[in-house]
């Protein structure tokens, strides 16, 4: 559904983007995270044609961006880091503007603006004016605007910002439904919290390249190492620390009297045969298992936090 080959744009002595290709299927959420100024706006901008790439192609639901920017955009809902509305609307009016602006079939846009309203939470300010919202309110809106015409694409750049953590909760839900109903999603944060129990897949942008891709399982597990954790009973962490640390895939090793944990690189039946060399030392084993990794977890194992 999102094709970006061989993308790249330069800005005078600046490479925003270097060189970047990715693929993200039809119903995937995928979360482009970094710091602030890894290029992860200007690539969302690429991708939704307001930015012409210095080289390669786009291509949102099989169409060529470039080539055919107001075709591809009906397919498109697009959300940017700040945006701009219009103050003397009300929210309904603005809604009701883009939905003409995007040639919805007039029998259907009054049930859609309801619908959409009721979605981002906009009940009780469908008649407000957009200038007395909150800055919150007003991300809802933004939110409306770009599902209002039913996009099969969402490229959505930091859109928490702003929102309070009920309000998070909601978009989570809302793009988990708009998921479930096949839209595909591009979302950047720097926040890493925000994407947590969101996406699918992740990747990982640093000074405009992309450093690692994939689904987060995939991703976690080309890290540098998996986190295990174990417990035991009775007064042998000397015999714990001197049979893990026999073991080359052992590191950052860190015990307690009756507990630690340990970084593993080696594959599952390595992994089998440590607990397997604790058993039989008669370490009797409270629990072994291995700490699931956050994206927060992920991206500080492999980002070198590098900006351009």
């Amino acid at each position: 559904m999102i094709q970006l080959s061989n993308l790249r744009k330069e800005f005078e002595n600046l490479t925003a983007v270097s060189d970047l290709t990715l693929e993200i299927p039809k119903a995937e959420i995928y979360g482009l995270i970094g710091p602030n100024g890894a290029g992860k706006t200007t690539t969302i901008r690429m991708a939704c044609g307001l930015l012409t790439p210095t080289n390669g192609t786009v291509c949102i639901s099989g169409i060529n961006v470039l080539e055919e920017r107001e075709r591809a955009q009906q397919y498109i809902g697009y959300l940017s880091d700040f945006f701009s509305v219009y103050e003397d609307l009300k929210v309904w009016e603005y809604l009701d503007y883009f939905a003409h602006a995007y040639r919805m079939a007039e029998i259907d846009i009054r049930d859609r603006i309801t619908e959409v309203i009721s979605q981002t939470g906009l009940e009780v300010k469908r008649d407000a004016l957009i200038r007395g919202l909150s800055r919150g309110m007003k991300q809802r809106l933004g939110i409306a605007r770009a599902i209002i015409h039913r996009p099969s694409v969402l490229l959505l750049d930091e859109p928490a910002s702003g929102l309070d953590p009920k309000a998070r909760f909601d978009l989570r839900n809302l793009l988990r439904a708009l998921s479930d109903q096949g839209a595909t999603i591009l979302v950047s944060s720097h926040i890493l919290s925000e994407l947590e129990g969101l996406c699918t897949s992740i990747g990982i942008m640093e000074k405009g390249r992309l450093v690692r891709s994939g689904r987060i399982e995939e991703v976690a597990a080309s890290g540098p190492g998996r986190s295990i954790q174990l417990d035991w009973i009775g007064e042998c962490a000397g015999t714990v620390q001197a049979l893990l640390e026999r073991h080359a895939s052992v590191a950052n090793l860190r015990l307690d009297r009756t507990k630690g944990t340990f970084e593993f690189t080696g594959s599952n039946e390595e992994l089998a045969t440590v607990l397997s060399d604790l058993v039989r030392a008669d370490v009797q084993v409270v629990s072994f298992s291995e700490k699931k990794q956050s994206v927060e977890d992920i991206y500080l194992k492999i980002s070198h936090h590098e900006v351009m």
